[in-house]
């Protein structure tokens, strides 16, 4: 009988839609690993540290334009409570996780068994649903087949996140494997087909409009957005975690978080209303513009993106601006706008562009032609949105739920299973906090830009850095010192030391089918006077047309 009801469990997984199953090894999950292996349609990715496993569960519901769920398999006890961080990032940024967490039967539970704790509900409000399965006799099949099929559309449901089933299995957790080598392709997901909206209609005849992308929006998505405001002569502001920055379209800003820092330029640029698609932007300048002025999120009420708590919200989808007939509006504006972008293009161009910053970094990037490149959160994110052109054919992702470093190198590997060309911008503690992501990608072909500036560097940007140097370091600085070589050659993947950004152009236009950790050595002190130096030449460019 387990055999047929493991079967039935995955069987139904696959055929819901899902494809990937993820799997820390351990004993009691032995019938969910050997199912989910054996499974014709799936693909099992065995990663030996749960939390690392996790965060590649995370990256792989994201190797396609539209999320798809993934599936995470471990054994009873303390191993589940290694994947709350990843689960945390999934219910916040909406992806779709299903943990299927192997547990001890009902009679081992709560009498001193080794290796079990109180798994039900185990991470209490960040799952959409938790499922405790009953154990494994034929009169629960039907149920079985129906928690699969639910916990797929619960993951999938706007707002999308995590779900949790919890397994107990009694012994012998050996199935037999003949039944298990069948089963049924992976099923189509549903699509969403949103058609005309009345509410959305009517903020569209607005005069004087700003469209921003926010994350979170797939490619397509932004596009037909783009293509709107293209029609409407409408701005469009555009986070990197959009995708609406490989358009190369004069209707599509790259530059707003400069242009915003300029008191003048951010009164002059002011609109009536902002219609927001997306999460809200990466950059703190529009957080703080923004705030007073009128905006409305189209979105979905499950999970609301205001953090200011003072926009309008209207149930919708960025798709359903092709069901509306564009309103023409006045070019003025959209030529305010172009003329901020063009100070930046042009202020921008004056700075020297092979010094070795972290300015220049994120410019090589936009040398790259294809691929995914995914960026870790802390300063790479900043960079990345301050300094990445529009027309940068890249897929650009992030884990911009929770915003934390944790888990990066493995979210990275998993995002970009699939993609032909692989990057990962990261700094040297948030690679750090994920090393153990190395086993994996010794056999996931990734190249590593490590901005390496010896510990926190967004820190050298806020309040704390005022602070006396021998408080500041230890406790925010937090240099590691590691020997990023040796570390390379102990899990056996390629290391290169970049001493040029013409270097670093190099290597990145160099073929690879290995992992390779590019590291680029920076000064955190340096890094605030480039930065701020930029800030300069920015804002008296932009001084000179907006008084």
């Amino acid at each position: 009988m387990l055999t047929k009801w493991m079967h039935t469990l995955i069987d139904t997984l696959v055929a819901s839609g899902v494809r990937d199953f993820v799997i820390s090894p351990g004993s009691r999950s032995t019938p969910l690993a050997i199912a989910a292996f054996l499974h014709p349609s799936s693909r099992t990715h065995v990663l030996v540290d749960e939390r690392s496993a996790s965060f590649f569960a995370l990256g792989l519901t994201r190797t396609e334009e539209r999320v798809r769920p993934v599936a995470l398999i471990c054994t009873s006890g303390t191993a589940a409570t290694n994947y709350y961080s990843a689960v945390t990032e999934a219910n916040i940024f909406e992806l779709p996780l299903i943990v299927l967490t192997a547990d001890r039967p009902h009679e081992l539970r709560n009498v001193g068994a080794p290796q079990a704790i109180d798994q039900v509900g185990l991470y209490g409000k960040q799952v959409r649903h938790a499922f405790d399965l009953p154990l494994a006799e034929e009169a629960s099949l039907p149920y079985v087949a129906h928690v699969a099929q639910r916990a797929t559309l619960l993951s999938l449901t706007e707002p999308a996140g995590p779900v949790q089933i919890n397994v107990p299995l009694r012994e012998p957790l050996v199935p037999e494997v003949d039944l298990l080598r069948t089963g049924r392709p992976v099923g189509v997901l549903p699509e969403p087909t949103p058609g005309v909206n009345s509410a959305l209609a009517t903020v569209l005849q607005e005069e004087r409009l700003l469209f921003v992308l926010g994350p979170q929006l797939t490619a397509a998505d932004s596009q037909i957005v783009i293509s709107y405001a293209k029609q409407a002569g409408i701005p469009v502001l555009a986070d990197p975690l959009s995708q609406g920055r490989q358009s190369h379209d004069a209707h599509v800003f790259a530059y707003y978080d400069t242009w915003l820092k300029h008191p003048a330029t951010a009164q002059h640029v002011r609109p009536d209303r902002i219609i927001r698609f997306g999460a809200m932007p990466t950059s703190k300048p529009y957080l703080l513009w923004s705030r007073d002025i009128p905006t409305t999120v189209v979105g979905h009420p499950g999970n609301w993106r205001d953090p200011q708590l003072h926009s309008d919200f209207i149930i919708g989808h960025a798709r359903q601006l092709a069901h509306h007939e564009s309103v023409p509006h006045d070019p003025a504006y959209l030529t305010l706008l172009q003329q901020a972008e063009r100070c930046v293009v042009g202020a921008f161009a004056t700075i020297d562009q092979e010094k070795m910053t972290e300015y220049n970094v994120v410019r090589a990037l936009a040398t790259l032609q294809d691929g995914s490149l995914f960026v870790s959160n802390s300063m790479p994110i900043r960079d990345v949105d301050t300094f990445l052109p529009t027309g940068t054919p890249l897929r650009l992702l992030a884990n911009r739920g929770a915003n934390g470093i944790d888990g990066i190198l493995s979210s990275a590997l998993g995002a970009t299973f699939d993609a032909k060309h692989r990057y990962l911008l990261v700094g040297d503690l948030a690679f750090i906090h994920d090393i153990n992501g190395l086993m994996t990608a010794r056999t996931l072909p990734l190249t590593i830009i490590l901005v390496n500036n010896a510990g926190g560097g967004i820190f050298s940007f806020l309040p704390q850095q005022q602070l006396e140097q021998e408080v500041f370091e230890p406790l925010f600085g937090t240099p590691q010192h590691l020997d990023f070589a040796s570390l390379a050659s102990g899990y056996g993947v390629t290391y290169q030391a970049i001493d040029s950004i013409a270097a670093l152009r190099q290597a990145l236009a160099e073929e690879t089918n290995v992992t390779r950790i590019l590291e680029v050595k920076t000064t955190r002190t340096e890094n605030v006077q480039m930065h701020r130096s930029i800030w300069d030449v920015t804002n008296q460019a932009l001084a000179e047309v907006f008084q």
